[in-house]
């Protein structure tokens, strides 16, 4: 048992919602009790992806571990369970519902969490679960558009969220180095999450920019010295580039996926424009 408090104010928010349940939780319904009770009171300790069984957030995932591991929470057979003495003070919004009857509340309150469930027909069967099927179609855009996007300023969950919503079939990830400091940003997670919600991870290593050139950017005029040394060697990345219009004729609705928020501040932009040019497609930063 530990009696230090979690480090992170979301991580004492789920401690406190555990304790607040009954022993022997289950994490399924751990996941769709947190989901729920977030919607209803409105609050964004944790955020949620469409997954194979509804709603479901990495991050809590893993606070779950990191509690479990510094002694907050024991996950056993039975489910989990709050250690140590406390009182359990009614604090949040939580349905009573259990197992499947809070799967089917969640997916009827929430049908966008329901596009890659594997479940549906078992939770579900004749108009409602057509309803359901005709929710899926809402995010199937067969427009070929080239997209970018960078992943900083957001979590996991709000960048596969932004990627299901555009129908994005393949990540292409033109980093030189695809590792990364923040939650679930490296190569190796984003080819898990991809397998499982049916999207394409195809790392280009050869299009980035070697990091050593990117320590000591500071100022604007740092940046446009970068991209035009970049842009100089264009000529010789030919071959990438057909790659990445191969992906697309054949996919469709692909990204390009670098850190930087802001499109213009990233070279994933100059990559863009030169395609657009090239063969006189359709792009958009998302």
């Amino acid at each position: 048992m530990n009696t230090i408090e979690p480090k992170y104010k979301r991580q004492r928010y789920l401690l406190s919602f555990i304790r607040q349940l009954e022993d022997g939780i289950s994490t399924t319904d751990l996941q769709k009790l947190v989901f729920l009770s977030s919607q209803y009171e409105g609050l964004d300790y944790y955020k949620f992806i469409p997954y194979l069984y509804g709603s479901y957030s990495f991050q809590l995932a893993e606070d779950l571990e990191i509690l479990q591991r510094d002694g907050h929470v024991q996950i056993g057979d039975q489910g989990i369970s709050a250690t140590g003495k406390y009182s359990k003070v009614k604090a949040f919004q939580i349905p009573i519902e259990r197992r499947k009857k809070l799967l089917t509340k969640a997916y009827r309150e929430f049908p966008y969490y329901t596009i890659h469930s594997e479940i549906l027909s078992q939770l579900f069967y004749g108009e409602e679960l057509e309803k359901f099927y005709e929710q899926r179609i809402r995010y199937h855009n067969s427009e070929q558009v080239l997209f970018t996007m960078g992943y900083e300023g957001k979590c996991i969950e709000d960048f596969f969220n932004i990627m299901l919503q555009n129908n994005v079939r393949v990540l292409c990830d033109v980093r030189k180095n695809p590792l990364s400091r923040k939650f679930m940003f490296s190569k190796s997670s984003l080819e898990h999450i991809c397998s499982k919600l049916n999207i394409a991870y195809v790392h280009i290593p050869e299009l980035g920019i070697d990091s050593k050139k990117r320590t000591s950017l500071e100022t604007a005029d740092d940046y446009k010295s970068l991209f035009s040394d970049y842009e100089k060697t264009l000529h010789g990345l030919t071959k990438y580039f057909e790659q990445i219009y191969t992906l697309l004729q054949t996919n469709v609705r692909i990204t390009l996926m670098c850190f930087e928020q802001d499109p213009l501040m990233c070279h994933r932009n100059i990559i863009k424009n030169y395609l657009v040019q090239t063969y006189k497609i359709k792009s958009d930063d998302i």
